[in-house]
C-alpha cells in the first residue's frame, strides 16, 4: 500500500505542479486586470495599456462566417477534434485549431467607439459544439467539406465513421466585451468643440506582444468571471500539488514502519 501511495502522489503532485506553473502567467495578468481601471473610451488617453468594456460593433472591414454554424462573427477559433485510443484510454486530439477575425469597433455609449485589432491577441472565450460524428452518424457534408479542404476525413481508411466534434468561439456583432491591452489614438472623425468641427482621434487596442505588458486580452465575459478563471487553474494545481505530496510522505512512512 505504501508504493502505492507513493506512485499515486508522485502523479499527483506532477500534473499538480504542471498546472502551477502554467497558472502563474495566469495570476500575473490577473494581477493587472485588477490593477487597471476601466476607462471610457472617449476619455482614455491611448498612451499605455487602457481597459475597455462594451459591445461589438463590425467595423469597415465586415465580418467573418463562421464555418460550422455560419453565424457572422468579428473573430472566430474552428476546433475539430478526434477520439482517439492509447492502449485502454482514449482521449480527444485536436486535428484543427484555426482563427479568422477582423478588427471591429467597441461601443460603450461615451460617444465614441473604440477600434479593436485582434491579431495575436489572447482571446478567452467558451467553445461552443456545433456538431459530432461518429457510428451510425456521418458529418454533415459542410463538415466533410471543411476537413478535405484540409486534407482529413471522417472516416478511416476502412469506410468507418470517426467519433469527431466540431467546435467553434466566437466574437459576434452585439455582444459583450472587455478588452485590456496597449493602446494607442490615431485620427478619427471630426468632432465638435461646442463652436465648430474639429480633428477628432480614435482610441485603437492592440498587440504589443503576446504576452506581458503587451499582450492584448479580449472575451465576452465579465471582469469578474475571467478574474475567477485566471485564478482557478492556479489553485486546483495547488491543491492537486499539495493531495500528492501528503500521499507520497504517507507512503514513506508507511513502507517505512513496513505497513502493508
Amino acid at each position: 500500500m505504501g508504493i502505492g501511495l507513493l506512485i499515486l502522489g508522485g502523479i499527483f503532485f506532477l500534473f499538480g505542479a504542471i498546472a502551477l506553473f502554467k497558472g502563474i502567467p495566469n495570476l500575473q495578468r490577473r494581477k493587472r486586470i485588477i490593477q487597471t481601471p476601466t476607462s471610457p473610451i472617449a476619455q482614455a488617453p491611448g498612451s499605455g495599456p487602457v481597459e475597455i468594456k462594451g459591445r461589438i460593433v463590425p467595423s469597415e472591414q465586415g465580418v467573418v462566417a463562421a464555418p460550422f454554424s455560419g453565424r457572422q462573427a468579428v473573430w472566430a477559433r474552428i476546433i475539430v477534434q478526434e477520439q482517439r485510443s492509447a492502449g485502454r484510454s482514449r482521449y480527444w486530439a485536436t486535428v484543427v485549431n484555426e482563427t479568422d477575425g477582423r478588427p471591429f469597433m467597441v461601443d460603450d455609449g461615451s460617444g465614441q467607439l473604440a477600434r479593436v485589432m485582434p491579431p495575436q491577441a489572447n482571446v478567452i472565450l467558451d467553445s461552443q459544439q456545433v456538431a459530432n460524428s461518429g457510428t451510425f452518424k456521418d458529418a454533415p457534408a459542410h463538415l466533410e467539406a471543411f476537413l478535405a479542404a484540409r486534407g482529413l476525413k471522417s472516416t478511416s481508411f476502412l469506410g468507418f465513421n470517426k467519433a469527431m466534434r466540431y467546435e467553434e468561439q466566437l466574437l459576434c456583432p452585439g455582444d459583450s466585451v472587455y478588452a485590456i491591452g496597449p493602446s494607442r489614438r490615431e485620427p478619427g472623425p471630426p468632432v465638435s468643440d461646442g463652436y465648430r468641427m474639429v480633428p477628432g482621434s480614435q482610441l485603437v487596442l492592440y498587440a504589443a506582444s503576446p504576452n506581458g505588458l503587451g499582450e492584448l486580452i479580449l472575451t465576452n465575459k465579465s471582469e469578474e468571471q475571467l478574474v475567477s478563471k485566471l485564478l482557478w487553474g492556479f489553485v486546483g494545481g495547488a491543491i492537486a500539488a499539495g493531495l500528492g505530496a501528503a500521499a507520497m510522505v504517507s507512503g514513506a512512512i508507511m513502507e517505512a514502519m513496513g505497513i502493508n
